[in-house]
């Protein structure tokens, strides 16, 4: 529910995009640094001061001070009014953020067997698809049921847009969800306590355990960096390919995106993870074989996808492109997991979060953005540039998944 929720908060901006370019009179490039470099600065550059914090503290208790964060921060941004506002209150929502995924990872190899930890995964995992499709979701919807109106007078808050209101609805139940956090146990806490654990392993043990296995960490980090830059690069500009390249109205672009989102997201995360944890006995090298096969292969709806004329068929075929990396997203952290040596599993996961959100939010949109502007300006141009990032990324993740798994198999 909490990564559900972090998702909603962080791709909702993605369905807003024609409507916050009206309002606030911007570009499309810098509509891209609202959705990627914004939100990754803080949450790059918290991240490992943040794991290596997990590593030491109550981890559940951790997780509701960041989901109050980015929910407070997803609030604001539904007061800003200008460019500046919205990238600083976009920065927060990305300093809340960082404290979730290293928690989650470290909390469910804390909870589950190591050969089941694909499928543990895959369905924490599967937040993020869901989250994604939610927010063009329910942004389409609140947009539409608002639509009529130039502006709303909402108490507390005062005289909002419509684009605005999708926002403080986005933000509101992450509050109640981060209260609920307070009362779950964190499965691991009392007994690095006992056993004088909670004290945290020194950062230079930590460096010099990814020193040490630099071949595979180095792979796997740059591999999932790689596929988010694809992921991200062409979900972040996925309704405006339905609505500039289909003419779709909002709510309807909402309600496709959202719906090829879960659908792809429930294949590779719920299904590639269980698969996972049975092809080759779930031990890492197996897991990044097929990581590296999921990907090869879909480097080819990867590039049809946005140039097809029919929408159906651009649908199947980005279900097809999404699975692959929804796979990923499920097998990379459970081998992080299992590979990381007990007491620094949260702090080299942070890293694994820096490093692929490094790449994949702030450079992933920005990409997409200048291609199309340099290379297709106007129309529907970026369909063509989607269908450039869209392999790309795929082909290097590929090589990379295949040497991570030379090296895991040593």
């Amino acid at each position: 529910m909490a990564y559900i929720c972090s998702f909603i908060d962080r791709m909702i901006v993605s369905l807003l995009v024609d409507q916050i370019k009206a309002d606030l009179e911007i570009t499309d490039f810098q509509v891209s640094m609202i959705q990627g470099l914004s939100f990754a600065i803080f949450f790059t550059i918290a991240s490992i001061p943040i794991g290596l914090l997990i590593d030491r503290v109550h981890r559940t208790r951790a997780v509701a001070v960041g989901i109050a964060a980015w929910s407070a921060a997803t609030i604001v941004c539904g007061q800003a009014t200008s460019f500046i506002g919205l990238f600083l209150a976009r920065m927060g929502v990305g300093v809340g953020e960082a404290v979730l995924s290293p928690a989650a990872y470290s909390i469910i190899a804390d909870s589950f067997p190591r050969r089941r930890l694909g499928l543990a995964m895959g369905l924490f995992g599967l937040g993020s698809a869901t989250g994604a499709g939610l927010a063009f979701m329910i942004g389409g919807g609140v947009v539409a049921l608002v639509a009529q109106a130039e502006t709303m007078n909402l108490p507390i808050f005062g005289v909002v847009r419509p684009w605005q209101f999708a926002f403080i609805v986005a933000g509101l139940p992450g509050l109640v969800i981060a209260l609920a956090f307070l009362f779950i146990p964190d499965p691991g806490h009392a007994a690095r306590v006992s056993q004088g654990k909670a004290k945290g392993v020194p950062l230079s043990t930590i460096w010099a355990e990814l020193r040490q296995r630099a071949g595979f960490y180095w792979s796997v980090f740059g591999g999932v960096a790689a596929v988010n830059l694809s992921v991200l690069g062409t979900v972040n500009w996925l309704p405006a390919m339905y609505m500039r390249g289909f003419e779709t109205d909002l709510a309807t672009t909402g309600y496709i995106a959202g719906a090829l989102l879960i659908a792809g997201g429930l294949l590779g995360m719920v299904g590639g993870g269980a698969i996972m944890d049975r092809v080759g006995g779930g031990v890492p090298a197996a897991r990044m074989r097929f990581c590296g096969w999921a990907v090869a292969i879909a480097i080819i709806p990867a590039v049809a996808f946005p140039l097809v004329p029919s929408i159906w068929l651009a649908g199947v075929l980005f279900v097809a492109f999404f699975t692959a990396a929804a796979a990923v997203v499920s097998a990379a952290p459970s081998v992080l997991q299992e590979m990381a040596p007990e007491g620094m599993r949260a702090t080299i996961a942070a890293v694994y979060v820096f490093v692929i959100n490094a790449v994949g939010i702030g450079i992933g949109p920005s990409v997409t953005a200048i291609l199309s502007d340099a290379l297709f300006p106007g129309g529907d141009g970026i369909r063509s540039a989607m269908a450039i990032v869209a392999p790309f990324g795929y082909a290097i993740g590929a090589a990379l998944f295949f040497n991570a798994a030379k090296h895991a198999r040593r």
